[in-house]
C-alpha cells in the first residue's frame, strides 16, 4: 500500500478542536472502522465539499434523502374541513360576553 502520512495535534484549549479530540477517543470503532479511516474519510468529504462547485451539495442532499425517507411515513388523510358554524355558548358565557362588551363600550 503506498500511504501519505500526517500527524496532527489538536489544542485542547479550543473548544470546537477539544470536542473532536474527546469524539475521537471515544470513536465507535464498530461504526467507523479505526481513528485513522474516520478522519480520512472527513478529511475527503471536506476537501470534496470544497472543490465542488456547490459547496452545499452535500446538506442538500442529506436534506432530500431525509424528506424521501420521512415524507411517505406522514399522512395523507385530509384534514377536517372547517365549520362555518360557530360553537354555542352556555346561556352563562353569553351573559358574560356581553357583560364584557359593555364594559369595554364604556371606556369611550
Amino acid at each position: 500500500m503506498n500511504a501519505y502520512r500526517v500527524n496532527i495535534r489538536f489544542n485542547l484549549n479550543d473548544r470546537r478542536q477539544r470536542n473532536a479530540a474527546e469524539f475521537l477517543e471515544h470513536l465507535d470503532q464498530e461504526k467507523y472502522v479505526s481513528r485513522s479511516a474516520f478522519a480520512v474519510q472527513a478529511i475527503c468529504t471536506q476537501v470534496e465539499e470544497l472543490q465542488s462547485e456547490n459547496p452545499n451539495a452535500r446538506l442538500l442532499e442529506d436534506i432530500r434523502r431525509i424528506l424521501r425517507e420521512e415524507l411517505p411515513a406522514l399522512s395523507t388523510a385530509p384534514a377536517e374541513p372547517p365549520t362555518d358554524k360557530p360553537p354555542e355558548l352556555t346561556q352563562e358565557q353569553e351573559k358574560q360576553q356581553a357583560d364584557a362588551a359593555l364594559a369595554f363600550l364604556k371606556g369611550f
